[in-house]
């Protein structure tokens, strides 16, 4: 593998985690604590994995690519992570939506 390909790995890792962290902000907004907690959990679990045996690797090879928020040099341009799953703090939650349209909250249970 080359630099450039590497490079493309690791925008595809950041996509990922930025999904992955969009997604429980998302649960913690339309279910209810429990259901919250679990999923939080098994997305940490993804993400421990993703680290550990897909993005750890990559880095150690290509040790110019760590991202500067992981503690390396190398800038993540932000157009990568474009377009969010979910914007953080810029829209109300689908269950603030339920609340505002008198709805009780009891959709179809996701997890």
């Amino acid at each position: 593998m080359k630099t450039d390909e590497a490079k493309e790995l690791v925008h595809l890792f950041a996509r990922i985690g930025a999904h992955l962290d969009q997604s429980v902000a998302f649960v913690e907004g339309c279910d209810d604590q429990a259901r919250f907690l679990e999923y939080r959990t098994f997305v940490g679990k993804l993400m421990g994995d993703l680290f550990l045996d897909g993005m750890q690797p990559l880095y150690h090879r290509f040790p110019e690519l760590l991202p500067d928020y992981l503690g390396g040099t190398y800038k993540i341009p932000s157009e990568v992570l474009e377009p969010p799953f979910y914007p953080l703090n810029s829209q109300p939650t689908p269950k603030d939506e339920e609340t505002e349209q008198g709805g009780d909250g009891d959709a179809e249970e996701a997890f």
